[in-house]
């Protein structure tokens, strides 16, 4: 049986590697749209978003939650896509894609059925410059993650194993381990290659989440 899969992404960032020879200026959506087609080669995932070019900000802030929630009610995995831009100018509680966070992590039921948490997998894509650098980067042996380029509530469930301890290097970057977050990682190039891979671990997770420190609110907003 196929799972369905949320992707939750700043639409307009097009501070994300450019496709080379594209004719137009490449922004998150298009890496979105990759992954629709990743999808469409496998039975074993089914993409459940927004069409391109579906504007859902015409809508007020309640129409969009309820829209949104009904696109991801269904779905078990959540990927995250992690670019340098997808910061909002507003407070974290303002913006979208900790909420979607929060509501992929919850236990949810209404009259049609029930969902539980879902898998989480933050995906990095690579800037500009084709790095990665911005978000995580590697000593040869070790991946280390960059904290200010995350929202509050994903970082909040990484590192968050219980019993297992968490080693920073020298500047107090978290070193990254798979399973030991609940949200799993993955940089784009790594995901592209083999995204069943990184949404196993992502679900292995999901499987042991009793074994994990999951935090599924920040703020009273995400009681609704």
């Amino acid at each position: 049986m196929g799972r369905n899969v949320f992707v939750s992404y700043k639409y307009a960032d097009s501070s994300v590697r450019q496709f080379v020879n594209s004719g137009y200026r490449t922004t998150v959506r298009d890496y979105v749209d990759i992954i629709s087609r990743i999808f469409d080669r496998t039975d074993r995932f089914y993409f459940r978003g927004e069409n391109d070019g579906e504007d859902l900000s015409r809508y007020d802030y309640k129409t969009i939650e309820r829209k949104l929630a009904d696109r991801m009610f269904y779905t078990s995995v959540t990927i995250v896509l992690i670019s340098p831009r997808m910061f909002e100018n507003v407070r974290e509680i303002e913006q979208w894609i900790p909420w979607e966070i929060s509501y992929s992590l919850k236990n949810k039921a209404r009259s049609d059925g029930s969902s539980n948490m879902n898998a989480i997998l933050a995906v990095v894509l690579p800037d500009r410059n084709g790095s990665y650098d911005y978000a995580m980067y590697s000593d040869g042996r070790r991946t280390f993650v960059r904290e200010k380029a995350f929202f509050e509530i994903i970082l909040a469930n990484m590192f968050n194993r219980r019993g297992v301890d968490h080693f920073e290097d020298r500047y107090g970057n978290p070193m990254y381990v798979h399973g030991n977050s609940y949200i799993a990682l993955a940089r784009w190039s790594d995901f592209r290659s083999n995204p069943e891979h990184y949404i196993d671990l992502a679900l292995r997770n999901r499987g042991e989440w009793d074994r994990f420190d999951i935090v599924k609110r920040i703020d009273e907003r995400w009681v609704s």
